[in-house]
């Protein structure tokens, strides 16, 4: 039974409607609109009137940016893989041109990996969040679990907004970083502006996007969720991005 575990969610007053649930050789997806509670104040710029199709190729370019690593890891490695990015992108897309001004929209990932699976732990591996537009026009993307392995009885009742339960550092090219939260509550959390028409940052404004993601790297290596030799080859990818 392919469903998504709420308990908790401060966001939910009423059942949430389901806009995608499908399941493609283990592979499981479900994506639903969920309302704010009646006094809740929220800011979604729903529903996206954008074609639904150009939205979907605009939202998994975002998605294939994110990367996360986790403590001892080594290296980052992709969100999610290429053809459930691609599903998750279209489905995201129908949920953001269908959901009203007071609903966001939340979905569930799940993985069938019999191979691959400790002993005496969940076989799924599941990436669960919500997605919402601001009224600014940024697109955002919040994890409680990314690519992780949860018993449903230990499942956290947090909103993806506010903790995260996967202990993983998420890092996007082009989003900014939304986590930690201001309680120090770890939040694997980013926002995109929407629009391709967005203006590009100013040259003032690169060497400081540059240093921040020079730092983030650092901190990365500092913290064990990459060694040196993955430290090394994305410091330098950064140089050729960003040439003097």
């Amino acid at each position: 039974m392919l469903g998504l575990s709420l308990a908790g969610c401060s966001l939910i007053a009423t059942p949430a409607q389901t806009v995608v649930r499908e399941e493609i050789a283990g592979h499981r997806l479900l994506v639903q609109l969920e309302a704010a509670q009646p006094g809740t104040p929220v800011r979604f710029a729903h529903p996206i009137t954008d074609d639904e199709q150009h939205l979907a190729e605009r939202l998994d370019v975002l998605l294939a940016e994110l990367v996360y690593g986790r403590p001892k890891g080594r290296r980052l490695v992709s969100a999610i893989e290429v053809e459930d990015r691609q599903r998750l992108a279209t489905a995201l897309a129908r949920g953001l041109t269908s959901a009203g001004p007071r609903e966001r929209i939340r979905f569930l990932l799940s993985v069938e990996d019999q191979a691959h699976t400790p002993w005496l732990t969940p076989s799924d591996r599941q990436t669960r969040g919500v997605a919402f537009v601001d009224i600014d026009g940024r697109f955002h993307l919040a994890f409680d679990l990314l690519d992780d392995r949860v018993d449903p009885d230990e499942l956290d009742p947090y909103d993806p907004t506010e903790r995260a339960q996967t202990r993983a550092r998420l890092v996007s090219e082009t989003g900014e970083d939304l986590g930690p939260a201001d309680d120090g509550a770890p939040r694997l959390w980013v926002a995109w502006r929407l629009s391709e028409d967005a203006a590009p940052p100013s040259a003032l404004d690169l060497p400081a996007a540059s240093a921040a993601k020079l730092e983030l790297l650092d901190e990365l290596l500092r913290d064990g969720i990459i060694d040196r030799e993955e430290h090394e080859r994305r410091r330098a990818r950064l140089g050729a991005e960003n040439p003097k």
